[in-house]
């Protein structure tokens, strides 16, 4: 009986021994008391809200489509205007969408009790601030925003970027600084030689030394000018408080503690316009 006793308590003794050795969890190669990582794809749920592998895609020479990390049934739909996406499969061509925006992109799963997914996704480009220029006040330079974050810098400034290639925006008066996409306001609006109206709107060709790789990329651009903010017609006053609701921007994009998840900060309650484009460049004189 007590060398019964004896083996019982010799192998429990191991079989502790056995389990304080290991330093990892027998389900996972993650060490002990980190929870495996379930990859989570629509319809799964959960906080790790991810419909593409990435959340910023760049223009190629080359054909470049994005597809979702998940196959299955339902629909898609983006805000605002100018992603090129497939309603059914969530393939973004990247190369046909408006670059330089912030877009939200939505799953509705087709499975009855699914749960919709969302994501924001940057495409790789520039775009100029919705606002009204004043000239009077020293306001006369419209700075290119890169990739909807207005903290970002140019990449390779002076190294082979180039702005309004084929010239297009020069020949209607819009002037760009060819190094930096830095429009000249003031001088745009005297080589109009009209103190009131518009440029006509022209595509913006340039390239970047970026993940692009200088792929022709574009932005149509116009300028409006009148002599005071109270010759501004409503409708661009009116546009001008919807792009604050189309736009969006990494500025406004907080995090809300959970891994994986992004909340658009100040956009729960206002309607959602939808065209994004052109930018609305208004200068007044004074």
């Amino acid at each position: 009986m007590i060398k019964r006793l004896f083996f019982v308590l010799l192998a429990c003794v191991m079989c502790l021994f056995l389990s304080c050795s290991k330093d990892k969890s027998p389900f996972t190669d993650s060490p002990v008391g980190t929870p495996p990582e379930t990859p989570v794809s629509p319809g799964q749920g959960g906080t790790n809200n991810h419909i593409y592998a990435d959340s910023l895609f760049f223009v190629q020479e080359a054909a470049n489509i994005i597809k979702p990390l998940s196959a299955e049934a339902g629909t898609y739909s983006s805000t605002p205007e100018g992603l090129k996406i497939e309603d059914a499969t969530g393939e973004i061509n990247v190369n046909k969408s408006e670059t330089g925006l912030m877009y939200k992109v939505t799953f509705t799963p087709a499975k009855v009790g699914g749960n919709t997914l969302t994501s924001y996704v940057i495409i790789s480009g520039i775009n100029y601030q919705d606002k009204i220029y004043n000239l009077s006040a020293g306001d006369s330079i419209a700075t290119p925003i890169y990739n909807a974050n207005t903290k970002l810098v140019l990449p390779g400034t002076g190294k082979n970027n180039i702005f309004d290639e084929d010239g297009s925006c020069k020949k209607v008066g819009i002037s760009i600084n060819g190094d930096d996409a830095r429009i000249n306001l003031a001088k745009s609006v005297r080589n109009q030689g009209i103190d009131t109206g518009a440029t006509a709107e022209v595509k913006l060709a340039y390239r970047l030394n970026d993940g692009s790789n200088r792929a022709l990329n574009g932005l149509n651009v116009k300028i409006y000018f009148y002599r005071t903010a109270k010759e501004i017609p409503q409708y661009l006053t009116d546009l001008l408080e919807e792009r604050k609701t189309t736009i969006f921007s990494q500025n406004l994009i907080q995090s809300s503690g959970i891994s994986g998840s992004l909340v658009l900060a100040g956009l729960s309650v206002q309607r959602l316009a939808t065209r994004a484009r052109p930018p609305c460049i208004i200068v007044v004189s004074r």
